[in-house]
């Protein structure tokens, strides 16, 4: 296909073909955002070594991690304009595409795991993932990589009440309802990609961020802002996506190949962030980090800060009109 010739040659310009890949029937090429030692970088990279040992070389992907095929926002786009064939990070990345899967981006909406899951098994979810596929040439493979709930970053204490964070410029990827979002608790979203927030925490140009548990160690931002509070904000996951393009390229068989070796990696990825979570802390901790919890009196202030710009919400294209009941009444 012409968007598979583009993709191939761009990258053996770069250097960057491996002979292995030359040889396969179908190459894919996979990127991520995320540093070398992050747990979803591990699992991004069992993904294509299961693919590639299942598919005994019929398909070969190579996985690209730390932006080296661009911004999230950037891989996706280039997804669905076929010059791309797939992207392996957070499942909201979908909203640059789909506006209304910024919902699973929206503060303090979801009451816990559970909650988040309930909506993801939706007829609603099952919607967005439609649309996505059909109007704009993605396919969600696997969305089973479960993170830690997203926590605060500051730099001079812990999180306690909404005052505390009012008027702070708060770091925030370039994705519309995450900038609602920070804007109806109170802060100054500042859009700063995700390759570039350390340097940009570091010259103060954002006051805090927040992360998935889980990133916090491997992001290296505890080191700016060693203050982590557990305000459980949202129930993040990471999602596996690839081009229908170039998911019909596939044989039937290698389609499930493919689509049960990103469902494992998934649950790889829940094991690594199991594993890895209590040394990590410890380490942290033994630099100077603190680690507070947030009472859920504190959750239930930010939640009614949230549920008050509903209507804006609604009025942008964010979040269809009634979703909101709908999502609460899942608890």
């Amino acid at each position: 296909m012409k968007h598979k010739a583009f993709s191939l040659l761009a990258l053996a310009a770069a250097g960057v073909l491996g002979a292995s890949a030359a040889s396969a029937q179908v190459s894919l090429t996979f990127g991520g955002i995320n540093p070398p030692g992050a747990p979803v970088t591990q699992a991004s990279k069992r993904f294509a070594e299961l693919v590639n040992e299942r598919t005994e070389g019929r398909v070969h992907v190579d996985f690209y991690e730390g932006s080296q095929l661009g911004s999230g926002p950037a891989q996706i786009e280039a997804m669905s304009a076929g010059a791309q064939d797939g992207y392996i990070s957070s499942g909201s990345n979908a909203s640059n595409l789909v506006k209304e899967f910024g919902v699973v981006d929206i503060p303090f909406v979801f009451q816990s795991q559970d909650h988040f899951l309930k909506f993801m098994e939706s007829d609603l979810a099952k919607g967005l993932k439609d649309e996505l596929r059909d109007d704009f040439n993605v396919r969600i493979l696997a969305t089973n990589w479960f993170r830690l709930p997203r926590v605060f970053m500051t730099k001079g204490a812990c999180v306690e009440t909404p005052e505390d964070i009012a008027g702070k410029r708060v770091r925030s990827p370039n994705l519309p309802m995450f900038i609602a979002g920070w804007e109806a608790v109170g802060t100054v979203p500042v859009t700063i990609s995700y390759g570039e927030t350390y340097m940009g925490l570091s010259q103060g140009v954002a006051d805090m961020a927040e992360s998935a548990g889980e990133q916090v160690y491997s992001s290296k931002f505890y080191e700016v802002l060693p203050y982590v509070t557990d305000a459980q904000m949202m129930y993040p996951q990471n999602s596996v996506y690839i081009a229908e393009s170039s998911f019909q390229q596939l044989s039937d068989e290698d389609k499930e190949i493919v689509t049960k070796a990103a469902e494992d990696a998934g649950d790889y990825f829940v094991s690594l962030v199991e594993e890895q979570t209590a040394p990590n802390r410890e380490t942290m901790e033994a630099e100077g980090v603190t680690f507070c919890d947030m009472s859920a009196e504190t959750r239930e202030a930010f939640a009614a800060k949230v549920a008050e710009s509903v209507p804006s919400f609604e009025e942008e294209g964010l979040l269809p009109e009634g979703w909101w009941d709908q999502i609460q009444a899942m608890k």
